[in-house]
């Protein structure tokens, strides 16, 4: 009887233990890797890799393993980009809308944002991240003082490699770039100058602490997050001699297939740990590539524009996410997402909590990344160029607010005489605007705009260098006002002017009251 009674509690109390045990199981191990200006049209899942002369199998497995986005936005450059991937946040807000400069100055990240691995810290994984930062040079802009517990790797672009060699360079104006690494509590140790001798080995080192950080955590009682932010293929595209001639596209080409193959050998890792079927895999792109000269410069597929534009070919990269048994195999979706989504979605898988005493501009894409409906829970992005308000895109169109840069007036813009829009659907590339025969357009760009202007007067924005948030008694000059205005003395007709404004009050009072 004593025996039955005892067996009987341990039941109950292994009944009671299974939900918290479950809970933990279903947690899954992270690794999101983030190439450097890989263009739309340089993977064979989207049209190139073989086709330009340069193979991406093992990306392209991946894509097959997984969901394939084909409507991923990102910001118009580096530091932007991997700034709202760390926060949810669009960069206007943080302080980062442009690339971090020279060494030394207070930029960056502040301390004050929360960010993706903070969130996961929080909620009992480890963390780590291997190769390019890009969010601050200073101490407390570091990534391990910004929720990783180690770092191997670089601060800044990779471009930079080239400085040390360039023609009266002086290194007390900018300092040698070098390599860094560092752990949570004991600070950053400063390694080898990162020149052009050292730029073709460095994601064979990526790759190789990656590995190694897989084998040891693979049977931890606690999940990891790994960030692997990989140097190519960022000009120079220089690949390790191993893979230099390897290709039929040049040097780029030759990046190209390193990349892939680094990608493989962390996939091969995760097979070989027995940890696949509890590790989601992201991988993407920061932004489209930029305009260096061949050999160094990738491919937008069908869109046209580049790095520091926010045409579709700079704001719209690949993206693939692989979860065996939770993420749909071999699905391909159009339906708009945006790099803001990846922390409030994480927070969600993860069971982390997203901050609500400031702006979030991710949204939780869960059930639709997990197969549970087909539509995106997002149809509309803002995108800025810098502090400048481009653009939104909704379901397939995208309006613009100002044009490319041209120098021509003193913010640096091309002040487009009325707003312009574009079906991307049938108009890929932008050609053909749309906005004079379809003025009702302009509509779905005023309600995000005004949310975006309320949200600043609520919540402010970090200044660049700034500690934390300063509020506005007005928005910072917001354009869509202007081009509104703009466009109304283009319209002849009294009728269609009184529809267009009566539209915009609607949005407005909608948004911050009457």
């Amino acid at each position: 009887m004593f025996n039955s009674l005892n067996g009987l509690r341990s039941l109950l109390a292994l009944a009671l233990l299974l939900p918290g045990l479950a809970a933990a199981a279903e947690r899954p191990n992270i690794v999101l890797m983030l190439s450097d200006n890989l263009g739309y049209g340089d993977l064979g899942a989207y049209g190139g890799g073989a086709i330009r002369g340069a193979p991406t199998p093992r990306i392209d497995q991946l894509a097959a393993e997984g969901m394939r986005f084909t409507n991923f936005n990102v910001e118009a450059e580096c530091t932007p980009s991997r700034s709202a991937l760390m926060t949810g946040r669009m960069p206007i807000r943080s302080g980062t809308m442009r690339a971090v400069p020279v060494p030394g100055l207070p930029v960056g990240l502040a301390p004050w944002e929360y960010t993706v691995a903070e969130m996961l810290s929080d909620e009992g994984y480890d963390t780590a991240i291997y190769g390019k930062w890009h969010l601050g040079y200073v101490d407390d802009r570091l990534p391990i003082n910004q929720g990783f517990d180690e770092w191997w790797g670089f601060p800044f672009s990779t471009d930079v490699s080239w400085f040390p060699d360039a023609v009266g360079f002086d290194p007390t104006l900018f300092g040698t770039p070098r390599l860094y690494e560092g752990k949570k509590g004991e600070g950053v140790k400063t390694l080898q100058p990162y020149d052009k001798k050292v730029r073709p080995y460095v994601d064979a080192i990526i790759a190789e602490k990656s590995v190694a950080y897989i084998k040891q955590h693979a049977d931890s009682d606690k999940p990891f997050f790994l960030y692997i932010p990989w140097s190519l293929v960022h000009h120079p595209s220089i690949a390790h001699p191993d893979f230099q001639g390897k290709s039929g596209a040049g040097k780029f080409g030759d990046a190209m297939i390193e990349h892939d193959y680094r990608v493989g050998q962390v996939l091969d890792a995760i097979k070989a740990a027995g940890i696949e079927e509890n590790t989601l895999v992201i991988y993407a792109s920061d932004n489209g590539p930029d305009r260096a000269e061949y050999p160094y410069i990738g491919d937008t597929g069908p869109y046209r524009g580049y790095l520091g534009t926010v045409h579709e070919g700079s704001i719209r990269t690949p993206m693939m996410m692989r979860w065996p048994g939770h993420v749909p195999e071999a699905k391909v979706s159009n339906e708009i997402i945006s790099i803001n989504d990846i922390f409030p979605t994480l927070a969600n898988i993860a069971g982390g909590e997203v901050p609500d005493d400031r702006a979030i501009d991710g949204v939780d894409q869960t059930p639709f990344i997990l197969g549970e409906q087909e539509k995106s829970n997002r149809e509309t992005v803002i995108f800025f160029a810098g502090d400048q308000f481009m653009a939104v895109k909704w379901r397939q169109f995208k309006i613009y607010m100002y044009g490319e840069k041209t120098g021509i007036n003193e913010r640096g813009y091309n002040q487009i005489w009325a707003p312009e829009a574009y079906n991307l659907e049938l108009d890929p590339k932008e050609q053909n605007d749309l906005a004079m025969q379809n003025l009702w357009l302009l509509a779905s760009a005023l309600k995000p705009s005004f949310e975006y202007v309320y949200s600043v007067q609520k919540y402010g924005l970090i200044l660049p260098g700034g500690e934390e948030p300063e509020i506005f008694e007005a928005a910072l000059p917001f354009y869509s006002q202007e081009a509104l205005d703009l466009a109304m003395g283009a319209i002849k007709e009294q009728a269609i002017k009184d529809m267009v404004k009566k539209k915009f009050v609607e949005m407005k009072e909608s948004v911050i009251g009457k």
